[in-house]
């Protein structure tokens, strides 16, 4: 092992010199990693032309797995690649990440472009993957065996987290139909793709995601300490030329390291080889380890990491960092935690940044004059407003996302079956429940966009704020505004259930007659859906027994036989027609019908279906 002694200046990769040609190891490592990406597209092909396919193969699947036990594809791919990198090293984020390969492509992209994006250091930040680590694979089994005892002492804290469900077991869900169900909307994977790669990597570097953003990351870093593979140096031929370093896109300070420790200790070391490919001398290589596997041995003693931060500073970043994430986690009920952990760590790079630009007389980006003698240059300038504009798309997002939190509070608290609202003779809702309801009715008004009167940029997919703000406004007693929502969400995506309380409102405020009229204009416009036909039928019975009270059994007949039409030829409804119509006194009609019952029994394949609004079989 070298000793250990400071390497002389420029060794770790400030200047690097022009015209070295790289080796075969980036190409092939592009080769593996576009070989990824058609597995990823083959997968996908699958399940659209068989319409069931294995889950998806990916680490974040396992989060499933830990809270609702759903054994799935994702889980096993993950412990698997856990258990490899404690023996060959942290091999799978060089070779096999689509996550990296996009990174990749990004920097290449730039590199053409002229562009060679600089690591940005922060000791802080380099905590952020272990702290996601922690939330998503280990905090679901965390708050499952502390939150019974918490909700016994602190019942209000326990309310501002999401509900506790009982552990089902472990399930087989290796095979799925639905491949899709958890993965973001395009609204949100096209953006994703840009702020963690195109973004990150040039603000951050080649590999910023990963080195401040990526939670499997951070177990691969752990497995990475004990395995006995790295890459180790033959310090004999090194002539401390700092090309290793300057071509390491992980961020990982590999001349400092190899002549301290005659090897890479660095867990976020990615084993990518391009050190190994672009050495003039054949110094390093991927080999045994020197100094054993333990875990926290000689060999493990990773150098200190340089930063470009103060302990001020790192402090004073890393509560930006926090705000932003939390400001952006699961906002509009769309953004995903992996995407607001890039837009955290691009905004907190552009305050990082700006604050430089106000306070220093020289400041640069990328090599790109930002304030220079004094005076803001155009890029500055732009940095500036982009920062300015990102600040204040965060408070809004902050704003949005406490204000959603109030109203899914306030929700639960006025939650009830609207039959209780919508039905006569039902016991009336409590006051309590009603002021719970107002109060959820206007932080979800909040929450629409700035077009419809609301603070937000973005609404949820479909039309979950209008069904919600008319079941809240319908218990909080405004049925007027509940119609006018529900109205809404009819016009933009009709669902049963939507269709089945609006149907009910009608009838409260209008009556049955309202009603048959309201459901013939829907049949005619959505079909006989289930909560149409619902409607209807119970409708229908309640015409008749109402007819029937009032003694007159014939028009409670002709009420069930409109049923005919909506719900077909059924034996029993037509004895129930024909049983009416003998106390009428329409001995003969009831006959036919009761004759009609029989050899449908007989013929159940006779029957006519329901029938279409011209009177026609569907």
């Amino acid at each position: 092992m070298a000793p250990a002694e400071s390497p002389r200046a420029g060794c770790e990769g400030d200047h690097r010199p022009p015209g070295r040609v790289p080796g075969r190891a980036g190409r092939r490592r592009a080769i593996v990693l576009g070989a990824v990406h058609l597995l990823i597209a083959l997968h996908l092909l699958h399940w659209v032309f068989a319409g069931t396919t294995v889950s998806p193969v990916e680490p974040s699947e396992s989060m499933y797995t830990l809270e609702n036990g759903e054994v799935n594809a994702g889980f096993i791919f993950f412990i698997v690649a856990i258990l490899s990198t404690a023996v060959l090293g942290r091999w799978f984020c060089g070779w096999a990440c689509h996550m990296v390969a996009l990174q990749d492509l990004c920097g290449w992209i730039m590199r053409k472009m002229g562009i060679k994006p600089q690591p940005f250091r922060s000791r802080l930040l380099a905590s952020v993957p272990y702290l996601l680590a922690f939330y998503m694979f280990m905090w679901p089994t965390v708050k499952r065996w502390s939150f019974p005892w918490l909700e016994q002492q602190i019942p209000s804290l326990v309310a501002w987290f999401t509900p506790l469900s009982p552990w089902p077991g472990f399930t087989d869900h290796l095979m799925v139909q639905d491949f899709w169900a958890t993965f973001p909307s395009l609204l949100v994977a096209i953006p994703f793709l840009l702020i963690c790669g195109f973004a990150c990597v040039y603000l951050l570097g080649a590999k910023g995601f990963c080195t401040y953003g990526c939670p499997y990351g951070a177990f691969f870093s752990v497995a990475d300490r004990i395995a006995p593979m790295t890459i180790v140096a033959n310090m004999d031929a090194c002539e401390t030329c700092g090309l290793c370093t300057a071509n390491c896109t992980s961020n990982v300070q590999i001349s400092k390291e190899i002549h301290i420790h005659g090897q890479v200790v660095d867990p976020g070391c990615m084993k990518c080889l391009d050190c190994v490919n672009v050495c003039p001398n054949g110094v390093l290589s991927y080999g045994r380890a020197r100094g054993g596997m333990a875990l926290w041995g000689p060999r493990k003693r990773k150098s200190a990491l340089k930063s470009h931060l103060s302990l001020t500073g790192e402090i004073l970043l890393a509560l930006v960092f926090t705000v932003t994430w939390f400001s952006w986690r699961g906002v509009y009920e769309q953004i995903p935690l992996l995407m607001a952990t890039g837009i955290a760590l691009c905004t907190t790079f552009l305050v990082f940044k700006s604050s430089h630009l106000i306070q220093r007389r020289d400041t640069s980006l990328q090599k790109i004059p930002l304030h220079k003698g004094g005076a803001t240059s155009g890029a500055g300038r732009v940095v500036l407003a982009v920062t300015f504009l990102v600040v204040l798309m965060t408070v809004s997002a902050g704003q949005t996302r406490w204000t959603q939190n109030r109203a899914q509070m306030n929700f639960a608290l006025a939650e009830v079956n609207l039959d209780q609202v919508l039905i006569r003779g039902q016991d009336p809702v409590p006051e309590e429940t009603k002021v719970a309801a107002a109060r959820a009715v206007e932080h979800l008004r909040d929450l629409l966009r700035f077009d419809r009167g609301g603070y937000a940029l973005i609404e949820p997919t479909g039309t979950v704020l209008e069904e919600k703000i008319g079941y809240m406004s319908a218990v909080a007693g405004d049925l007027e505004q509940a119609r006018e929502w529900w109205q809404k969400a009819l016009e933009e995506n009709p669902n049963d259930d939507v269709l089945l309380r609006y149907g009910q409102l009608v009838e409260l405020q209008e009556g049955p007659e309202a009603l048959a009229a309201w459901l013939e204009t829907v049949r005619t416009e959505h079909g006989t859906r289930n909560a149409i036909l619902s409607l209807r039928a119970d409708l229908g019975r309640r015409q008749a027994f109402i007819a029937l009270e009032q003694g007159n059994p014939l028009a409670a007949a002709r009420h069930l036989q409109a049923l005919i039409g909506w719900l077909g030829e059924n034996p029993g409804l037509l004895d129930d027609i024909a049983l009416l119509l003998d106390r009428a006194g329409s001995e003969e009609e009831a006959k036919q019908f009761r004759e009609r019952s029989r050899f449908l029994r007989e013929n159940p394949d006779s029957a006519i279906g329901p029938l279409d609004p011209a009177g026609n079989p569907r």
